[in-house]
């Protein structure tokens, strides 16, 4: 008997084990939030209105013998610091590209904006990175632009960001602007998502899985975001035979999001987090299913989806018989355990007999 306590011992240590997460890197947004944060997360809400903030630096500069209305740009005006959460791994940043929704005032005088833009990065409070634009903008009538339709300035510096955030580090962005004319600058919403993109490591892909009619997948993120907000904004989504599924279209409590498995990340066990859809389709093949990951708006002109080979990314126990198929007491391949526990106990009562 203490042999088969032994082994269902083991049995269920190594279904508790923290597995090996690999990292690679992708394009990840990171928006100009509320409350001065950074964060990957957007809005999925279509209604949320984006907050919107008037800036101006401009001067009068009368001069001798020259109009009173003649204007300097001024000084650069800040127009705000925005700091992230503390990163949960070492997580690397590359290749930025910064983008910000804007309008002139179109109520001042009729100036042209010519706008200038500085953007500085912080690690902990540090400068690392400045990048400057005195390219002048312009963002009027011409170019048929209101507050209700803004540009969309978008640059990529030709000076590299590469540099990694070590555990407990944050990175903040400070944007600042000069211009002839004051401006309106909009951010935190679906459409109107300003910040910066870079290339990093800081959302990591845990084990796929199909059980019965459903199909779930396992994510790490370096920076905390609301995964529920990309579920509503239909920015991680499932592709069954071709299409792309309505995540508001599920069945009642799908998509589901849940606590995933624990991965081991340069020695540290992270808990990810888990999306389960069900598929109706009675002939649906989840073999062949895609999904389509992004913590943005996938028409954004910034950032991409990461598309996700379900069957390539199988895990250990990740096909089952039934929708919500956790094993008993919700212990991953329980049930196989069970299994193997009454057959060692069969065979022992047969021997003492």
């Amino acid at each position: 008997m203490a042999f088969i306590i032994i082994a269902a011992f083991f049995l269920l240590s190594s279904n508790s084990v923290a597995e090996e997460a690999e990292s690679s890197t992708l394009p990840v947004h990171l928006n100009l939030k509320e409350a001065a944060k950074i964060s990957p997360e957007t809005s999925g809400d279509i209604d949320r209105v984006a907050i919107e903030e008037k800036y101006s630096s401009h001067e009068s500069n009368p001069g001798a013998g020259t109009p009173a209305s003649t204007r300097t740009k001024g000084d650069w005006k800040s127009m705000g610091t925005w700091e992230s959460d503390a990163v949960i791994y070492d997580t690397s940043i590359d290749n930025v590209i910064f983008n910000l929704w804007w309008v002139e005032d179109l109520s001042d005088e009729d100036y042209d904006a010519a706008l200038d833009l500085q953007w500085t990065v912080y690690v902990d409070g540090t400068e690392i990175y400045q990048f400057t634009d005195e390219s002048g903008q312009e963002c009027d009538e011409d170019q048929g632009a209101s507050k209700d339709d803004p540009c969309e300035y978008l640059a990529t510096p030709d000076t590299a960001l590469s540099t990694t955030l070590t555990t407990g580090q944050k990175i903040s962005i400070e944007v600042e602007m000069k211009s002839f004319q004051s401006i309106y600058i909009f951010y935190d919403n679906l459409s109107r998502d300003s910040g910066m993109k870079v290339v990093t490591n800081a959302i990591i892909f845990g084990n796929t899985a199909i059980s019965g009619n459903t199909v779930s997948f396992e994510f790490i993120t370096s920076w905390p975001a609301n995964c529920q907000e990309a579920v509503d904004g239909n920015f991680i989504t499932l592709i069954v035979s071709g299409v792309e599924l309505d995540n508001s279209q599920q069945s009642s409590g799908y998509p589901k999001i849940s606590e995933g498995g624990r991965y081991d990340i340069n020695g540290t066990q992270i808990e990810s987090e888990k999306i389960t859809w069900i598929i109706d389709e009675e002939y649906a093949k989840l073999d062949q299913s895609i999904i389509s990951f992004s913590y943005s708006r996938k028409t954004s002109s910034t950032t991409e989806p990461t598309m996700i080979n379900v069957m390539e990314n199988l895990g250990p126990n990740s096909v089952g018989s039934s929708e919500d198929d956790e094993g008993l007491l919700g212990l991953p391949g329980f049930n196989s355990i069970l299994a193997i526990f009454s057959i060692i106990f069969i065979s022992f009562c047969r021997r003492e007999v």
